[in-house]
């Protein structure tokens, strides 16, 4: 089957090492993402043990995208979906996308200066982890004006407010929050609160696919304030951000959604009734041809919003993995019958996966209406 490492030219970079690339992150996803270990860091407190964090470090994987001049890589978003892939393929619990790229990412594009040199080395060594507060208690996939205020006390910035479900929160050393500016209904911050600062609680979660996320209450939180704008100016910075974090989990989706398909065409394969296989009707044979280009056409989309992620592609294509995700599942327990909806059976954890994965960063009605807007010219 085809997948992300495959495709030369898309990705704008040396093809070889692209396939380099995506081979060891197989290799070592066969090694570390058996069942036992998926289960033993989803039973962590915080879904992330450490030691795995410094792991995933140490193999440069934390940062591939940073910057040279920060200790990482100097790699882009291409990169990154390749090893999204095949993270997505071993169903990884620890949180990559959700800090890897998305927290990672937003602090390289605002931090400076002392913090800029004492975070982003750190983010690359493993040693700390950030995460990103992006979405609002409502629930609501798309970012939007933040119900939390931001007041000045002196020289200090207080925050107080609710966050809604953040995955990869729980255990951060810290988060990146927008809040309004008290005074000036029309600017926003971006502030850095570290783990621990008086008034800020997590309520921790655990996923129905075995990862974590958290929800945030704030009161009276003291912040450092990262950047700060018009309400325009601030959403259009964070709609930026959190496309780069949508591409990377959409190639994270399609991991998943690829290895589901694997594992149902070999069951039909095998699977025998009334003397013969499954996969020999040809009824079961147009399913999956059906699932296989559907596949393989959103990976094309993925493959042009990693090169160039505008928001009308990213839009698109969170449209078509939401899609392809719920099709995938929905099509591998009918084909598998029964077993598939035992929790015993290796594709019950892709079906939940899956089931997640089509509407954790917008639903596909998300991002319809997202592109609807930007075809007006009434969004960003």
């Amino acid at each position: 089957m085809t997948d992300l490492s495959t495709v030369d030219s898309a990705l704008g970079s040396d093809t070889e090492m692209h396939q380099m690339l995506a081979e060891s992150a197989r290799r070592w996803a066969e090694r570390a993402c058996t069942p036992e270990q998926r289960a033993l860091a989803s039973d962590h407190a915080t879904g992330c043990p450490p030691e795995r964090w410094h792991e995933l470090a140490e193999l440069g994987w934390l940062g591939i995208a940073l910057p040279e001049a920060d200790g990482g890589l100097g790699a882009g978003l291409p990169e990154l979906c390749l090893l999204a892939e095949q993270l997505g393929r071993s169903l990884l619990v620890e949180p990559f996308v959700a800090c890897a790229v998305l927290g990672s990412g937003l602090l390289t594009q605002v931090a400076e200066g002392r913090l800029r040199d004492a975070w982003l080395p750190a983010l690359a060594s493993g040693e700390r982890r950030i995460a990103w507060a992006a979405w609002e208690p409502d629930g609501s996939a798309m970012l939007s004006q933040p119900s939390v205020r931001a007041t000045r006390q002196g020289g200090i910035w207080q925050l107080s407010g609710a966050k809604g479900s953040t995955p990869g929160a729980g255990g951060a050393d810290a988060l990146l929050v927008s809040a309004q500016l008290t005074g000036d209904t029309t600017r926003m911050g971006l502030f850095l609160l570290e783990a621990g600062t008086p008034g800020l609680t997590l309520n921790h979660q655990r996923l129905y696919d075995g990862r974590h996320a958290a929800g945030l209450r704030l009161e009276d939180a003291a912040g450092m304030l990262l950047q700060e704008g018009s309400s325009e100016e601030m959403l259009a910075l964070l709609n930026q951000a959190l496309d780069q974090g949508r591409v990377a989990h959409c190639a994270e989706t399609l991991g998943t959604a690829q290895a589901a398909f694997d594992i149902t065409l070999e069951y039909v394969r095998t699977r025998r009734q009334f003397g013969r296989a499954l996969g020999q009707n040809q009824i079961v044979q147009h399913r999956l041809v059906d699932l296989y280009v559907e596949i393989q056409e959103t990976r094309a989309l993925c493959l042009e919003a990693a090169s160039a992620p505008a928001c009308r592609q990213v839009a698109a294509l969170g449209i078509r993995t939401g899609h392809v995700a719920r099709h995938m599942w929905e099509e591998a327990i009918q084909l598998h019958g029964a077993i598939g909806m035992t929790e015993e059976y290796v594709l019950g954890a892709y079906v939940r996966r899956l089931a997640l994965a089509a509407d954790l960063y917008g639903s596909g009605t998300d991002h319809a209406e997202r592109l609807t807007n930007l075809s007006l010219g009434d969004a960003i």
